[in-house]
């Protein structure tokens, strides 16, 4: 007995000191992380890389060559280094140490050509002038970049800053998040990464040394370690630079170092956070979301590359902005840690559908000899038909020549750029999305109408008569290949629509619940100035309720999303560039929730899914809320409204035409299935002639809402890589 129970004892401790061994050795194996971007999708011949494991600097090569010299000892853990001198293709990382070998390897890709957005566009337009940037010599619209300080004086205005002058007397101050108090003084570098130009600005003095750099401690920085990235408005296709840079200003002497058109002022550079963007991250100059998460992520990988990896990236911008951060987070999973949508749409197609049927009822209203008033025009269109009556061709889209001006003029003067047939609707925009239609050669057109039986609910909330109703469905037509108001309705490519949703080009079935949400909107539905029809705002705001609509019905769970209502001024430019207004009030609030909400989620080390991790913690106090204005004179005299049935009455959001047709909450059915016409659809029975109209005017049949759309499928995965012609593939599953 006794000797077995020795051999038992010594078997049991020679199995815990090998065990402790195997924890020892997992505890060193050395580990290879790329900080600056994923490790098959390198730009520009450098990465920044971080090893950790073993106890002393590791010995580091690529394809032979010795680069250990360029890492050094990281505060945070490990050993942090910027390789350089990648060739494009493969290079093999190779990392050797106490902790054992590892190998990565490393893809590169040209700085200013095709990453995973597909081929690029032709004709191109480089307009480096227009951010002072030394004029492009190739189709690359490559520009040395350029360095610039500007600072805030203590009367709030900003002025260029020269670090090899005398120092200004009057240079303000600024306390950071991080309770810091700096001169508020800008480094702003710009230059040109995928071609775009690119802004950086971050708070730094140059009187007190370097600016941050990766695995060092600064104290010359006022940067608190946080990115925000902008994003621009509009909706256009692309052939250009684009002469503007996120949502920052570069008007009214500011320098493009304050945003002026989401509402957030100067509450970045002022509260610490450095800020990024490029000119194709601005929607009217770009509307490829494609090519804009491609910019970001050339131009995230450079920011890394420079100050290090921030603790987390805030996505920030409205309307056009807002459709860009929804789909980057939806299906480029990484990029952005939380995003911040003002005046929100879900997606590009989603804004685009409602305008494109606005301008078919208005053509409708306009030539009927059936009378309609301005409430049944309301209930067809399903929002304030003002709203149609201005933006229905305010974005067109739709419409082959719209283009920007200066791809107007090359088209114009050289006959061979003509004879490219430039394209400018959304599809042809995205052709490496959708495909080309072998019938036309033209981009595969995703858009469709057919079987939408136009002021459904409204005839049977009886609104409107039977006859009005057959009268709109009878005329209402469609948009041809090049965006006129033709006869028929227009039939939406099945394929474009696969793909569409495959690729998350319509949101809510892709990475989107790993994000926390904090949707900030000034209410300005209708026309609260009595401005008139043609001066409605086009940021109705229904479109949070959709976003909320699919988050719910696809990922089970809105506890990542946030809506925050502000009263209006009136107009936007109102709203945003009026100190205390409601929305820029409110917008520096959710700013500092959003960021107590991630920083809780960064410190969160459990090895709970990210999804859980956002839901757990977002903030107890940040919840939906309305911000109706209190009485009195002043402008930011503002309260907060928890109960959103209150809210619904004091901000009434409205709808579309799809939703006045029966379509689902969602309103991510672009081509409906159809079933026959049935009498049982009508709250009062059309008798044999009316029904024997229907069925002339619906010879397939009438959209189906209680079944899925046609091709319409979840995301196939993030981080799709597209090839060209609609060929692409996913680096990673849908998480």
């Amino acid at each position: 007995m006794r000797t077995g129970r020795i051999q038992f004892a010594a078997t049991v401790a020679f199995a815990l000191a090998t065990l402790g061994a195997q924890v020892a050795l997992a505890q060193t194996k050395l580990k290879i992380d790329v900080l600056s971007s994923r490790p098959e999708l390198v730009t520009g011949g450098d990465a920044l890389v971080r090893v950790t494991g073993g106890d002393a600097a590791p010995s580091v090569a690529v394809d032979g060559r010795d680069v250990s010299a360029s890492f050094k000892a990281d505060p945070k853990g490990g050993w942090v280094g910027l390789v350089t001198g990648l060739k494009d293709g493969d290079n093999k990382l190779t990392v050797k140490g106490a902790g054992g070998e590892q190998a990565l390897t490393l893809t590169n890709y040209k700085v200013n050509g095709p990453l995973f957005a597909g081929p690029q566009q032709e004709p191109f337009v480089c307009e480096n002038e227009t951010f002072g940037l030394d004029p492009a010599t190739d189709a690359s619209c490559a520009a040395p970049a350029k360095v610039s300080y500007y600072y805030r004086n203590k009367g709030g205005e900003w002025k260029p800053f020269d670090p090899n002058g005398q120092r200004p007397s009057d240079i303000g101050t600024t306390k950071t998040t991080e309770g810091k108090e700096v001169p508020l003084i800008v480094r702003q570098e710009k230059g040109v990464i995928n071609r775009s130009a690119y802004l950086i600005n971050i708070l730094h003095d140059p009187a007190a040394g370097a600016p941050p750099a990766p695995g060092a401690a600064s104290t010359a920085s006022g940067w608190n370690g946080k990115l925000v990235y902008s994003f621009g408005g509009g909706v256009q296709a692309n052939y250009h630079m684009g002469r503007s840079l996120g949502m920052m200003t570069g008007t009214d002497n500011k320098y493009f170092i304050e945003d002026l058109g989401g509402g957030l002022y100067d509450y970045f550079v002022t509260r610490g956070y450095a800020v990024a963007t490029g000119s194709l991250n601005v929607m009217g100059t770009n509307n490829d979301d494609v090519k804009s998460a491609e910019t970001m992520a050339k131009v995230k990988e450079h920011f890394v590359e420079e100050f290090g990896a921030p603790a987390f990236t805030i996505g920030h911008g409205a309307s056009g902005g807002s459709m860009q951060q929804h789909l980057i987070a939806n299906n480029y999973p990484g990029l952005l840690d939380g995003i911040m949508p003002a005046r929100n749409y879900p997606d590009t197609i989603s804004f685009l559908q409602p305008l494109y049927d606005c301008e078919l009822l208005q053509n409708v209203f306009k030539s009927s000899s059936q009378k309609y008033s301005r409430e049944q025009m309301d209930a067809i269109s399903g929002k304030y038909w003002g709203y149609c009556v201005s933006n229905g061709t305010r974005y067109p889209n739709a419409r082959a020549e719209n283009c920007d001006a200066s791809v107007k003029d090359v088209i114009a003067n050289d006959p061979k750029v003509k004879a490219l047939g430039v394209r400018c609707t959304y599809q042809d925009n995205l052709v490496n999305v959708f495909g080309k239609d072998p019938k036309t050669g033209f981009a595969r057109n995703p858009f469709d109408n057919v079987g939408v039986q136009y002021g459904l609910v409204a005839l049977n909330e009886g609104k409107i008569t039977f006859d009005q109703f057959l009268d709109v469905n009878q005329r209402v037509g469609g948009l041809d290949i090049n965006g006129k108001v033709q006869p028929q309705r227009m039939v939406g490519d099945t394929e474009a629509l696969r793909r569409a949703y495959e690729t998350g080009r319509i949101t809510g079935t892709g990475a989107l619940a790993n994000v926390p949400m904090v949707d900030i909107r000034s209410y300005v539905d209708g026309d609260p100035l009595g401005l008139g029809d043609p001066n409605v705002d086009v940021h109705d705001g229904y479109h949070s309720a959709v976003m909320r609509a699919r988050l719910q019905k696809y990922l089970g769970s809105a506890a990542n999303h946030v809506m925050l209502t502000a009263a209006s001024l009136g107009r936007v430019q109102l709203d945003t560039r009026t100190g205390g207004s409601p929305l820029i009030t409110v917008s520096g609030d959710g700013l500092a929730a959003i960021d107590k909400w991630l920083t809780a989620v960064a410190n969160d080390k459990s090895d709970q899914p990210l999804a859980k991790k956002v839901a757990a913690h977002r903030p107890a106090d940040l919840v939906d809320a309305c911000f109706p204005t209190k009485q009195g004179a002043l402008v930011g005299a503002i309260e907060k409204i928890t109960d959103m049935e209150k809210c619904k009455t004091l901000f009434k959001f409205s709808g579309d035409a799809r939703l006045a047709a029966g379509a689902p909450a969602t309103d991510d059915v672009f081509k409906c299935q159809l079933k026959p016409v049935d009498a049982k659809d009508y709250k009062t029975a059309p008798n044999e002639e009316q029904l024997a109209q229907l069925r002339k005017t619906f010879p397939d049949g009438v959209c189906d809402y209680t079944k899925p759309g046609v091709a319409q499928v979840k995301t196939g995965g993030t981080w799709a890589f597209f090839t060209g012609d609609g060929q692409y593939k996913f680096l990673d599953k849908t998480p």
